[in-house]
């Protein structure tokens, strides 16, 4: 049973609350100048990429240098670390990570533009470094590669275009394995992969593609263009899309495709499978077009009509995804939508079209739909699913204020964040803009939620981030106009959104912990700085853990110890566990406590 509540008008009574969160910190910034890692060079102006960060506080970015002995061939790289800590992953015109394709660097044959402009992270703080190579040998159909290169210098060759195809029949993968922004790697440091196939068994364009899931220890294939659609025996063959693939894991995956043969339409040649509660090694149809729907007798998923899934739709033991419906029952623009839940071969409704929205008098207002985009719906593996909703009349029309921001949490409980024209919580006069567009909504693993949004002013419209949770309820973190991150008013506040992934969760800059990373702008002086700031209390604890590789262990006693005695000023020495201006025997008592994990290799609690 889903329980709605509001939590829009709080603000209007609650002054001055206080908060759980931290201080926001800057990491680098392009005011400094200096490079880690490089000798001489400097930072060029708006030179940061917006970051990311992983599970265990590893924030990574690509960023763009200069300085002597410094030109295009050479002059972009990733940084993986913290302060203290920064190390160079890969960069153009240097040697691919682990020389493991030898004599080879990132860079086309031209010099130029090597790296890919993914930003992908693993829990652990593994890098998706890929790009063009060039190297000894190197031909137009060899000259691109991924690679996973994990804290502690373990690195992998994902894959290289011209590699075979795992699935025999002699062709390659002739596909660009420059991986850019949208493609998701696991916890596991693997990728879902799609790859046009060349050579060998290759008959015209009946076969001529595949999925794959690219990963160290060799490709495994998951669907080749032309073989027989899954669960369906008269036939019919299937076309796999080569965008929207989902993977959790090591093995679970989720993508659509399209259904050749047999009586087909095209309202009801379009289907999504997965590999959730499937026999080992085979694939399941999820939904079809046109298809019964679980649970709704009489009702089928609409035809014509495509499935809407979120960035991370395999979450929680189960998949959530978005359909149009019609049937007995169903009126068109009043009840005609679902968003599902399955798991375990059960199917429940979270949420339907003409359900009443907390805080929104029913007979003004009642939900219209949940934006599936990656940039306004996340899930997490606790359960939680925040998401940017749109409104409509109770008989179907459309609302001119009908945007808002809303967290269904694991007890059922739907939560009203925000709604376009609401009051914004400190900020005197100040309402929400539209709520439907690129808010980079994230989602913590205890349930906080981030976004941003362009709120509306007397003096104009500005740019403010935002957090949520229970505990704490809405309250705005940073503004345009803020001077904390780059000492000089910033112009620009930037959530990396689903275009960076950290593992399995989501892409907006925030680790499933609660540390969320942003970029600032100022571009009037053009100085750009990354920061971070904890939301809301960790669900893990890993104080001791200097070297942030999710453990505790001799490395970080060691520095304990190195740094033993009096800190000045207080709060200097990050070995000062309780901050009490001294390395001693409460902080070895506190790092001992905490021996061990700290935090887990992974949130895949059921896969």
């Amino acid at each position: 049973m889903r329980t709605l509540t509001s939590v829009c008008l709080v603000w209007a009574v609650v002054a001055t609350p206080a908060w759980a969160d931290g201080e926001w910190e800057v990491l680098i910034s392009t005011a400094d100048a200096s490079v880690p890692g490089v000798p001489g060079a400097v930072w060029l102006p708006n030179g940061l990429g917006k970051p990311t960060i992983s599970l265990t506080g590893d924030v990574s970015f690509q960023g763009r240098i200069g300085g002597a002995e410094i030109t295009m061939a050479n002059s972009r790289l990733i940084l993986r670390g913290t302060p203290g800590r920064w190390e160079i992953v890969a960069r153009d015109g240097s040697p691919v990570p682990g020389d493991l394709i030898p004599g080879y660097v990132f860079n086309q044959a031209s010099g130029l533009n090597g790296l890919a402009s993914s930003n992908n992270l693993t829990a652990d703080g593994g890098v998706l470094a890929s790009g063009f190579v060039n190297g000894p040998g190197v031909t137009s159909g060899t000259d691109t590669a991924a690679f996973i290169v994990h804290p502690g210098g373990e690195v992998g060759l994902l894959g290289r275009e011209g590699d075979p195809y795992p699935g025999g029949g002699g062709s390659v993968m002739s596909s660009s394995m420059s991986l850019g922004s949208g493609v998701q790697v696991s916890d596991g440091g693997l990728c879902l992969f799609s790859t046009t196939l060349s050579g060998g068994d290759v008959s015209g364009s009946t076969n001529d593609s595949a999925l794959v899931v690219l990963a160290p220890s060799g490709a495994t294939p998951i669907f080749r263009k032309g073989d027989p659609a899954p669960g369906l025996t008269d036939g019919t063959t299937m076309n796999p899309d080569s965008f929207g693939l989902h993977l959790k894991g090591s093995q679970y995956v989720l993508f659509g495709g399209t259904l050749v043969g047999g009586e087909l339409t095209p309202e009801t040649d379009h289907a999504v499978f997965v590999t959730v509660d499937a026999k080992p090694g085979e694939l399941r149809m999820l939904c079809r077009e046109g298809s019964p729907v679980p649970g709704m007798p009489g009702v089928h998923y609409r035809s014509g009509a495509s499935f809407g899934f979120p960035l991370q739709p395999l979450n929680n033991c189960g998949i959530y995804f978005l359909a149009e419906l019609e049937g007995e029952g169903v009126v068109p623009n009043v009840n005609d939508l679902a968003v599902f839940f399955q798991v375990a071969g059960q199917q429940e409704v979270l949420l339907r079209r003409g359900d009443p929205v907390p805080g929104v008098p029913p007979d003004e207002a009642v939900f219209r739909t949940m934006n599936p985009s990656g940039w306004t719906t996340v899930w997490n593996g606790g359960g939680y699913v925040a998401y940017q909703g749109l409104l409509q009349s109770p008989d179907g029309s459309n609302l001119s204020a009908g945007t808002f921001v809303a967290c269904l949490t694991p007890d059922g409980v739907v939560h009203t964040i925000c709604r376009s024209g609401g009051p914004v919580p400190g900020v005197e006069g100040a309402t929400f803009g539209n709520l439907d567009g690129d808010t980079s909504i994230g989602i913590s693993q205890s349930g906080v939620v981030v976004f941003q949004n362009s709120v509306v002013t007397s003096g104009g419209n500005v740019q403010h981030l935002f957090a949520w949770d229970e505990a704490d309820g809405l309250r705005v973190i940073a503004a345009v106009g803020d001077t904390n991150f780059t000492g000089t008013p910033a112009t620009q506040l930037s959530l990396i959104g689903p275009s960076g992934q950290n593992g399995d969760g989501g892409g907006s800059g925030l680790s499933p912990s609660g540390m969320l990373v942003i970029r600032a702008e100022d571009s009037v002086n053009q100085i750009h700085a990354i920061a971070e700031i904890q939301l809301g209390e960790s669900p893990f604890d890993c104080s001791g853990d200097f070297s942030i590789d999710g453990v505790v262990d001799a490395a970080d006693l060691a520095v304990l110890l190195g740094a033993w005695g009096a800190c000045s000023p207080k709060g200097a020495c990050e070995a000062d566990l309780n901050q009490d201006g001294e390395v001693d025997g409460d902080d070895l008592t506190i790092l001992l406590g905490n021996w061990g994990p700290c935090a887990p290799a992974s949130l895949n609690y059921c896969y």
